[in-house]
């Protein structure tokens, strides 16, 4: 069976590297983008099962690359916002991505929202 992709959009190249660490524990095949560009340049070419997505990026931010994933996108992968700000989730983006994983980045957590 062919691993799931798992796209991470994250400039924190520390936090890029737990999340990667533990999705790549989980069994999945990553991919790392450090700003919202080229995110939208891997989520083209790869159509990832699931974004791990933080909100400020350089570029493009996380807001903009979920709206346009969401809208214009036929492919619908599972959006994940990473934040250490869960306030923003809520008001801006739970219409948007389909979970949340607030910062410092808990093992468990992200492995029950990949499962």
């Amino acid at each position: 069976m062919e691993k799931q992709t798992v796209l991470i959009v994250e400039d924190d190249e520390m936090t890029a590297a737990i999340l990667e660490m533990i999705a790549d524990e989980a069994g999945y095949h990553t991919l790392i983008a450090a700003d919202g560009v080229t995110a939208i340049e891997l989520y083209q070419q790869h159509l990832p099962a699931v974004v791990l997505l933080d909100l400020n990026l350089p570029q493009l931010n996380g807001y903009s690359f979920a709206s346009l994933v969401r809208n214009f996108s036929d492919h619908k992968p599972r959006i994940i916002v990473v934040t250490s700000t869960p306030a923003d989730y809520e008001q801006h983006l739970s219409d948007l991505a389909d979970g949340c994983l607030v910062k410092p980045i808990k093992r468990q957590e992200l492995l029950d929202l990949l499962a």
